[in-house]
């Protein structure tokens, strides 16, 4: 006698709102001025009840057209069916215009955002005009202007992301003396290490978590290696850091005593100068070896001997437990042929695969064991997205 299993589903709405919040949280996501996942609010009113927040959690606007959600922002509870504002934790403003034009600009939203979304904790200002920034309608806005309206809020993070002249240490100066900022991300040309060696540092010593230059960002970076190592030596809580475009140096890191530092995340991108080599690594590494638990390298920066002579002999048994191997321009790769059509372009695409990881290293499985096998604790080796460790045997 045969047994057959009988197939049952289990309706989703049974589950408890909370787990079912949660699910949806890792669904939706805020990447690059968009929110991907939102169509859920439409499947039904549980579904809405539970991703609504998350939706509303980040808002991105794009001047001067999106400013219109204040509308429905200053519009009364009662009127609707969610209360919007309360949810809004973060916000991006990409700005239309530097300025103080009576018709919108920088200063309108940044006015608006304080009146409106009092109880933000972060906020973002992506710059990405290639125009005349006052559009010759209005006067241009001061940094002094520019930075008291953002201290209005009492934020946790602050990204800035502009190469105009408004953006520089003395904003620096002005945010981080009215403020206790635990995560900054600056990126601009007019930022300078002056301004992390006497504003930044000075200022929010105590209360930095996570720092970061240049990644993520559009804009030209102005800041080396100094401010690196003094953010390291001097911020005893900081447990975050991204580099991307640095002018690192060897020299930078050529002290006879380096610092230690309780860092447990650094993602290291491309850096600016060609002096920054393997021993320049070594000593930014040292720093923060036995706490660091996540690193993440950009391959077009780094060598084969990188791999073998300083990250597997410098975290062996320690406490690094992620290692991902990255490329900026690999995702301008992936992108030829996303459907290939026909034979000919799979293997157009396999070709250009192949060609490209023969460019970084040519790693062999070979080198992807070793790196499993000499760092004991390693639970996370990933090269371009892909976790190499998922065939070993676990540790």
């Amino acid at each position: 006698m045969q047994l057959h299993a009988i197939e049952t589903t289990f309706p989703l709405i049974k589950l408890p709102f909370d787990l079912i919040a949660n699910i949806l949280s890792f669904l939706i996501k805020h990447q690059d001025s968009k929110v991907h996942g939102s169509n859920l609010i439409f499947v039904n009113h549980l579904f809405a009840k539970a991703a609504i927040p998350y939706v509303w959690s980040h808002l991105y606007l794009k001047e001067p057209t999106q400013r219109s959600i204040f509308n429905i922002l200053q519009t009364s509870p009662s009127e609707l069916m969610f209360n919007y504002k309360t949810m809004v934790k973060s916000v991006t403003i990409c700005p239309i215009s530097i300025s103080n034009m009576k018709s919108g600009g920088l200063l309108t939203t940044l006015e608006l955002v304080h009146s409106v979304l009092p109880n933000i904790t972060s906020l973002h200002i992506e710059d990405r005009l290639s125009f005349c920034h006052v559009c010759h309608v209005g006067k241009e806005a001061t940094t002094e202007q520019v930075a008291d309206l953002i201290c209005k809020n009492d934020l946790d993070k602050l990204i800035i992301d502009s190469d105009h002249i408004t953006f520089d240490d003395k904003l620096l100066e002005i945010i981080t003396k009215n403020s206790h900022l635990k995560s900054l991300s600056i990126n601009g040309s007019h930022f300078t290490d002056a301004g992390i060696l006497d504003y930044v540092i000075p200022n929010l010593k105590n209360d930095l978590v996570e720092f970061s230059i240049g990644f993520g960002g559009i804009n030209p970076v102005a800041l080396t290696g100094k401010s690196v190592l003094a953010v390291l030596e001097h911020c005893p809580n900081i447990r975050q850091m991204s580099l991307e475009g640095v002018n690192l140096n060897d020299s930078d890191f050529a002290v006879e005593d380096l610092p230690s530092s309780q860092l447990e995340h650094l993602r290291l991108g491309k850096a600016c100068h060609q002096n920054f080599t393997t021993k320049g690594l070594l000593s930014l590494l040292s720093i923060c070896n036995k706490t660091l638990a996540s690193l993440v390298l950009d391959l077009d920066h780094l060598s084969q001997t990188v791999l073998q002579d300083i990250v597997i002999p410098l975290f062996r048994r320690q406490n690094l437990q992620e290692l991902h191997l990255v490329s900026e321009s690999w995702a301008e790769w992936s992108a030829h042929y996303p459907r290939p059509r026909s034979e000919q372009e799979v293997k157009a695409k396999e070709a250009m695969w192949r060609w490209k990881l023969k460019a970084y290293w040519g790693l062999s499985a070979d080198m992807i064991s070793l790196v499993g096998k000499k760092i004991s604790t390693l639970k996370v080796f990933s090269i371009l997205g892909e976790n190499h460790l998922k065939s070993f045997p676990r540790f």
